[in-house]
Parts: C-alpha cells; structure tokens; sequence
C-alpha cells in the first residue's frame, strides 16, 4: 500500500482528487446544459413557439409527496427498489422532510431521528460525533447513505440542511441496502439530496441558538432553459458562536450544489458538496461508572468537563455524487452511479470519558484521558442496474438487476494526555495533547465491498396482493487482513390489501450482514475465517390509513450472530435476540392538528453467551419502552399561528450486562412555535424551538457497560425564514 506525499490515503481507482473529478464533472454538466440552452435559443430567434412544461413522470426515482401535515412523506427509498409508497412497502420506513426538519429546526441527522422510537443514541446531543441504535442494534455514522450508497455521508455526524429527505428502514436491509462499512444491522439511514423543483426558491433563514450560536442558510434553486430540463439548486450555511455547553463554540461552514438534467427518455443528476465542522473548548461528555450499585445523580447537562482553551475539534467531508438514468425499450429502464467522498478528522473527537468511581461518589471527583486523534478515510463507489416491467398472465413483474462495488480506505493515529483530575459537578480546565506527530498513523481499513442482486415485485390478485423475492450476492474483501469471503442473503415481503388501499398487512424475512473475521493465533482454529455474519429478522405488521392519518404496528424479531470462545475454539456462536412492537403515526387528525412519532417496546436477550455468563439476561444498554410524540396545533382565529409540542420518553435500561445496575427512565418536553407573515410583498416565518424545557438533569443513555451520556440542557433556537 503506498501513501501520498501529502498523506493523503490513496485508492487504487482515486488517480484524481475529488476536487479535480467535481470540477470535471460541473464543467462536463454545465456544458451540455449550455448547449442544449443556445440550441433552444437559437430555434426561438426564428419563431416564438408557445411553451409547454412537461411534468415529470412518477417513477422508483421520483421523490414521493408529503404526507398531510407536512411533517413525513408518502413513501421512501427502499434500497435497488427506490422509491416506494409507504403502504406497498413491506416493512417499516419512515421518511422526514425538509419541511418538517426545518420546523423543529434539527441540524444533524441524530437530531431528526431523535423523533422515532424505535432510535436511540450512543453518543450523546452536541457530541461531534453521531452514532445509533435502531431495534436494540447499533448503527454508527458511518452506516448512513445518500441515495441508496454507502459510504459518501459524513463518518462523523451529518448536517440535514442540504438534504430533502432522511429516511429510516427499520431492521437489517442486506438485500435492499448492501453492507455497510460498519457492517450494522438496526437499520439503514438513507439520505435524499435537495434537487430543483418546478417552482423557483431564493430563501434565506437566519438562526440564533443557544448560548450565542449563529446561523444563515441560503438556499436558491431555478429550473432554466424553455423547457425547464436543466435544474440547479444550491445551499450554504455558515454559523458560530457559544453553544448550550458552557464555554464551548461551534462553527461550520457547508455548500452543495445539485444539477440535474431532465430529457424525454432519462435524466442525469449531480451533488457536489463540502462540509465542515469546528468545535473548540470542550466537549459533552460520556461518564464510565465504576462499581456503582445504582446510578448517581447526573450534573447539569451544560456542564464542560474537558474545558480547555486549546481543546479542539475538526471535521471535513467532500464528495461528488453523478447519478443517471435512462430508457432502453418500453418498460424498461438502465441506470448507474457513481460516488467519491473524503473524510478528514483531527483533534478531540474521541475519549470524552471521564471515569467516575464510586469511591468518589460524594466529592464528585474523576479522572479521564483526551486524546489528540488524527484521520483519513476515502470512499469510492460504484452501482450499475436494469429495472423491467412486463406481465405474465394476470401476474404483474417489476425486477431490478443491480452491481455495487465499494471501496473503503483509510486510518488514524492519536495521542493521549496523562490522567486528566477534575470534578464532574465543578471541572477545571485540561490541557490538549501533542497532535498527530507525536504518533503514528495505522491503516485499519483496506475494503471492498461487491455485489451482484436480483429482486422481483410481483402483483397478483388485481393489485390486492404484492410479493417481493430477491437475492444478493455479497463479497467482502479485508485487504489488510487477508480476508476473502462471500455470502448470499435472501429477503422476502408480502403486502396484501384485503380492504383497498386504506389499509395493508405486510410481513417480511430479511437478513443483515456483518463483516467475518480471522481468528487471532490463541486459538486451536486459528486462521479460519468465517463468513459474513448474517442477522435475521421476521417482521409482521399492518398500516392503515384514516383520512389523512397514517399508523403503522409492527412485530419484529431480530437475532444476530456473535463471535465467543467455545472451549479452545473461536466461533461465530453468540447471539443476541430482540423481539418488540412499534407502533407509529403521522398524519393530521384534524384540519387544526397534526400528529407525529408513536411508541417500541422491545425485549433484548443475551440468548448466547461466552460460557454462558449473563445468559438469558436482557442486553445493556436497549430500553424496553422508547416514546417520542409529537403535535402541531393551529390556533383557531389564528390561522398564521402554529404551536408544537412534543414528549421524549425513554424507559429505565440495564447499564451491565449481569442486569444489577439499572439507569433510571428519563422524560423530557419540547415546545416551539411558528408564525407566518408578510414583510412588505416577502413571506416571512418566524420559528421558535425550545428543547428539555424543565431544564432535566438526566443521563440520556448508555453507550457500553457501566457508561452514559449526559442529556443535553434546555436549549431555545429563534429563526427567521425569508422568501424572495
């Protein structure tokens, strides 16, 4: 493996920087979009021609409507499948829009997703870095996708300005998604670039947060040329100032720009975006509990235990995006993409511990290490595909054909302080270690992902009953650990309408996958690498839809492999099973009310365990009830005046796995408001949010055994949404 000068990781298909493939791309783009203008230019000097614009055509492509109160979508993508309507989906999705985001003025995807149930984090709000749990199973930043691929979203937390939708699918999704990098099998996290639409958008939307934190949002998007098949669309942000944290600032700094071309037999689409984040003076932090028998009381949430004037934190993401489709004959359609992003960290991003004793216990007293760390990571990837039509007999057919090929790279180094003492009610200042030459860079990761897939949507019964079969072959290569193996994972869905479209019983069997591993020289089968660990879930449910209100119940259980000693053997023999209900709902249930969010309860087991310790015991660290909902409510008489409130209930959960120490249950409120007006001929919207409104002191959750997260104080956003 060869390193660049610079030290950048270098990729064997990464001959030119992403930079220098953007700019090629822009160029390549606006040319065509150019040429197609002077073309039409020119016909139109001769004669003025009446125009027609020409809507676009639903497709799997074709991003879905809002659901009634503005807050979700009618449907989601669903992987090779794109995308598709919540009721013939067969399984649970749900899908935010940009809409609703901006209303409860989230800014990061951990921020939307703290909405559902069925998501909890393992890292706490304001931390710099986003990780989940979806249905009792971990997700990390690094398992979300942008239009279906991997890789390309931030492998730290991603900002949602330059997103029109996020998108959850709950439960593995091998079959419809591919394998993460991560190999995590909660759920998939899809991303949904903005693109123009029909109508032209000049709006600016400026934001003051707690303590001091500042924000200005533009976003224009125009439709050119007569009729209208070139699009551009563009976002900045720029904000910073103190934070809710006490003594922290935050900065960003975030463009995109998305060019798409519309022509009669297919379409062509192109993101290119940059974003960056820079925190200094501390960070939230993560406390390790330390022979406690019961959790101690939490310090208040803006308290900054690793507050230092030199303590800072860095992260950069670039990538492009270049996305095309076209039609080959009548039903049938060929698409490919591409996609390159590169991920650079330095500073505090990592080891926000401190290690709280219960000797300690009454003075407060703890200790902890920072570490100075150091990365790059890269990602390339590639997709290629065929979806057909056709019937046989009363049997309607939609296949797609799908190739995928990702290619992962990357690592990092850090440095550690000595023990850090302080105070966890009262800290004093630390002192940030020497950077990244003080020690030396290890590549971790060396991966390519490929796969080849089949999936076929058949439709019987008049459209009464939909089946969905379909097989991925899926080959992951470890360079750096000589690791080679493939496996095959199936999915099957049914959704049936026994009553109409109003209401739809659906089940699913789908399988995840988690990246094997070589077993280390300590044990009798070392060398033998084992493939892919496959997760398994069975899901049945029922969606029904009243009016404009949408619900959705779901039963799930879900079983994941693990790797423990047996004897003189390491073997894929553990497992951890998760069974639950969801039950959730979007929609308006009056012309005044709109409602969002629902309830899980889920039961985790240790059903195998290394020498059977803690087994049969429920798994640390997944509550057994999680409740987020959620209102919107226009004052009568005051039709320009919207309320919100919303309720955030996350139920008592195990911190170890021998199930002796419990973390309390934690409920907290959100509140806000929106108001538009005119300003002159401008509309203008004002918002308010204010999150934890009793100010609670609470650990919000638990990222491993015997460690928590503290739960974020009140905070209040103002914004101010501009259209001109």
């Amino acid at each position: 493996m060869q390193i660049q000068p610079s030290g950048r990781v270098a990729h064997p298909f990464s001959v030119f920087t992403v930079g220098q493939v953007a700019r090629a791309c822009l160029c390549v783009c606006l040319g065509a979009a150019a040429g197609h203008a002077a073309a039409q230019a020119a016909a139109g000097a001769q004669a003025l021609q009446e125009v027609t614009v020409k809507a676009q055509a639903s497709s799997v492509d074709t991003l879905p409507e809002a659901a009634p109160g503005g807050r979700m979508a009618r449907g989601s993508r669903l992987g090779m499948l794109g995308n598709v309507d919540v009721m013939d989906a067969p399984m649970s999705t749900v899908s935010y829009t940009a809409e609703g985001i901006a209303d409860t003025q989230a800014t990061t995807v951990g921020a939307v997703l703290r909405h559902d149930p069925s998501v909890r984090t393992t890292t706490n709000e304001g931390h710099i870095v986003e990780n989940f749990i979806v249905r009792g199973f971990s997700v990390d930043a690094g398992a979300l996708a942008i239009n279906g691929m991997y890789g390309l979203a931030s492998r730290q937390s991603t900002p949602v300005e330059i997103f029109e939708r996020v998108e959850l699918i709950k439960g593995p999704s091998a079959m419809l998604m591919g394998l993460p990098p991560s190999g995590d099998v909660g759920g998939a996290i899809n991303l949904v670039p903005k693109r123009a639409g029909d109508k032209p958008l000049t709006r600016l939307t400026t934001t003051l947060a707690s303590q001091s934190n500042v924000q200005a949002h533009v976003d224009v998007a125009r439709r050119l040329g007569e009729e209208q098949r070139v699009g551009v669309r563009f976002n900045g942000v720029l904000s910073g100032g103190e934070t809710w944290l006490e003594g922290q600032t935050k900065s960003k700094r975030i463009g995109h720009l998305a060019l798409d071309y519309r022509g009669d037999d297919g379409k062509l689409e192109l993101d290119v975006y940059s974003m960056s984040n820079r925190v200094r003076k501390g960070s939230p932090m993560q406390v390790i509990l330390n022979g406690w028998q019961t959790v101690p009381r939490a310090p208040d949430g803006s308290t900054n235990f690793f507050y230092g004037e030199n303590v800072f934190s860095n992260t950069n993401d670039q990538g492009l995006i270049l996305r095309g489709e076209t039609r080959l004959a009548a039903g049938w359609t060929g698409y490919a993409a591409l996609g390159a992003s590169d991920n650079s960290y330095d500073g505090f991003l990592y080891g926000t511990r401190p290690v709280w004793a219960a000797a300690d216990a009454a003075t407060g007293n703890a200790t902890g290490t920072a570490y100075n760390s150091w990365g790059e990571y890269s990602t390339r990837t590639l997709e290629a595909g065929l979806r057909g039509q056709w019937n046989t007999g009363a049997v309607a057919h939609r296949l797609t054909l799908a190739a995928n090929l990702l290619q992962y790279k990357g690592g990092s180094r850090g440095n550690g302080t000595a023990p850090i003492r302080s105070n966890i009610y009262n800290p004093t200042p630390i002192t940030m270690p020497a950077g990244a030459a003080a020690s030396t860079f290890t590549y971790y990761n060396d991966d390519v992902l490929s796969a080849l897939s089949a999936i076929d949507t058949m439709t019987l019964l008049q459209g009464r009953l939909q089946l969905t079969l379909g097989l991925r072959a899926q080959q992951v290569e470890q360079k750096l650990a000589g690791y080679k193996e493939t496996a095959v994972t199936p999915m099957l869905g049914v959704v049936y309408k026994p009553w109409g479209e109003s209401v739809s019983l659906y089940g699913n069997y789908v399988e995840g996958l988690s990246p094997g591993t070589t077993v280390g020289p300590t044990y009798a089968n070392a060398g033998q690498s084992f493939a892919p660990y496959k997760s398994k879930q069975a899901e049945l449910g029922v969606k029904w839809q009243q009016g404009a209100l949408t619900q959705t119940v779901a039963l799930f259980q879900i079983t994941k492999p693990a790797l423990i000693e047996v004897g003189k053997y390491q073997l894929p023999d553990g497992e951890q099973r998760n069974r639950g209900v969801e039950w959730t709902l979007a929609g308006q249930m009056t012309d005044a009310l709109s409602v969002w969010g629902g309830a899980a309860f889920t039961e985790a087991v240790q059903t195998r365990t290394v020498k059977g310790v803690n087994q049969g015991l429920n798994q640390l660290g997944v509550p057994r009830l999680a409740l987020n909902l959620g209102a919107d409510w226009t004052v009568p008489g005051m039709p320009a005046l919207m309320l919100t409130g919303r309720v955030n209930h996350t139920g008592s959960q195990w911190l170890t796995g021998d199930n002796k120490v419990k973390l309390p249950a934690a409920t907290t409120l959100d509140v806000g408001a929106r108001y538009s007006m005119r300003w002159g001929s401008q509309p203008v919207v004002l918002k308010a949010m204010v999150t934890n409104l009793a100010n609670k002191a609470y650990f919000e959750g638990v990222w491993g055994a015997g460690r928590v997260n503290l739960g974020a104080p009140r905070a209040v956003s103002l914004a101010a949404q501009f259209d001109f």
